[in-house]
């Protein structure tokens, strides 16, 4: 028989809002990003004896926008080990904001196993794009 977990309706409108308030936020900082860019060359130019002299501040500016990736894979990998711990996809006490199929055994857990896969490659290489921003300067700064 199939089970069916019904979705929460507070879940439906935290999601709402959340989309809402993600898409105004990502509108403005995309903006935001499409004045600033032509400006960002220029400043690395005239910046770049302080980012070779201090490679690690070429590390924290690359980590500013890798940064949301990064948590929102560790919070999604944390995510698929609890669909692969309990044996279920929505694992137990998981909100829905829509009435969702409930998939258990060996089905949720290769869901949760792909994710894994996929979720921890994506996870390396975004936190590979601050370590080799950081590699390149710290390998310039001792060849000065």
């Amino acid at each position: 028989m199939v089970q069916i977990q019904k979705a929460d309706p507070a879940a439906r409108r935290k999601a709402i809002r959340g989309i809402l308030v993600g898409a105004l936020v990502g509108a403005v900082l995309f903006f935001l990003l499409q004045g600033t860019m032509g400006n960002i060359t220029p400043w690395i130019e005239s910046h770049a004896e302080l980012l070779v002299e201090h490679h690690y501040l070429a590390f924290l500016l690359m980590l500013i926008p890798v940064a949301p990736i990064i948590v929102l894979s560790g919070y999604l990998i944390k995510h698929a080990n609890k669909v692969v711990r309990t044996q279920r996809f929505p694992p137990p006490g998981t909100p829905v904001i829509r009435d969702v199929r409930v998939i258990e055994g060996q089905s949720a857990v290769l869901r949760g196993r792909v994710a894994l896969v996929l979720l921890w490659i994506i996870l390396l290489s975004a936190s590979a794009i601050p370590l080799l921003i950081w590699y390149i300067f710290y390998t310039v700064s001792c060849v000065s």
